[in-house]
């Protein structure tokens, strides 16, 4: 929200050249409503009580509320993309569990991985540091 901020802000501090630079207005004018549409639309989604989260049967992987279950996940892992430097969380299920979690999302092709953008979450680190406590409580459970 706060990029959206600025973006609508910076065309401002040059209204008079506006006419003079047009294209110039227009453009950070145009950036800055697809971010604050975009925060609006994860704000609103937040209120509804989707988002990512974790509960008894396993882990919300989007915003539409699909799941993957705890019994079905091998590994999590933090990513961060070499190209744009954006860090994920990412769920790795068990090979045999493809198909199912491929079934339950109404896929054509099943997903060797999920990832969950940190950008989209609003405490990233802790939710991420969280997330692989669970899990590993989870994973020594079902060992012993």
């Amino acid at each position: 929200m706060l990029a959206g901020i600025i973006f609508l802000l910076l065309p401002l501090f040059d209204i008079k050249g506006v006419l003079q630079h047009l294209f110039v207005f227009i453009g950070p004018l145009t950036l800055s409503f697809v971010f604050l549409g975009y925060s609006f639309y994860l704000l609103s989604k937040r209120k509804q009580g989707k988002g990512f989260f974790w509960d008894d049967e396993g882990v919300v992987i989007d915003l539409n509320g699909n799941m993957v279950y705890w019994d079905e996940i091998e590994d999590i892992k933090i990513f961060q993309s070499s190209v744009t430097h954006m860090r994920s969380t990412v769920i790795y299920p068990y090979y045999t569990s493809h198909e199912n979690i491929r079934i339950r999302r109404k896929r054509t092709l099943p997903t060797p991985e999920h990832s969950i953008d940190l950008f989209l979450i609003k405490k990233p680190k802790e939710h991420h540091k969280n997330l692989i406590k669970v899990w590993e409580e989870r994973q020594t459970k079902t060992i012993t």
